[in-house]
């Protein structure tokens, strides 16, 4: 992990991982996107390109919610 070694952060009491992934289309790849942040234990992720329209939820999985508001062009 990169950023301030171990002993200089005895303050944090939670790491929040985070993730951004350029995906150009999401409508194929749901099911190994949930389970890659699953494998990588990924709490937050940013998602770009996914063409997707409106602004909705959708849930993948046990643990994955994702939530996105795309252009209506």
């Amino acid at each position: 992990m990169r950023g301030l070694p171990r002993a200089e952060r005895p303050q944090l009491k939670k790491l929040v991982r985070l993730g951004t992934l350029n995906v150009v289309t999401l409508s194929r790849r749901s099911r190994k996107m949930a389970d890659m942040i699953k494998r990588r234990r990924i709490e937050v992720l940013r998602l770009q390109e996914t063409r997707w329209k409106g602004t909705k939820a959708k849930q993948f999985g046990e643990r994955v919610k994702l939530y996105y508001s795309g252009e209506d062009t």
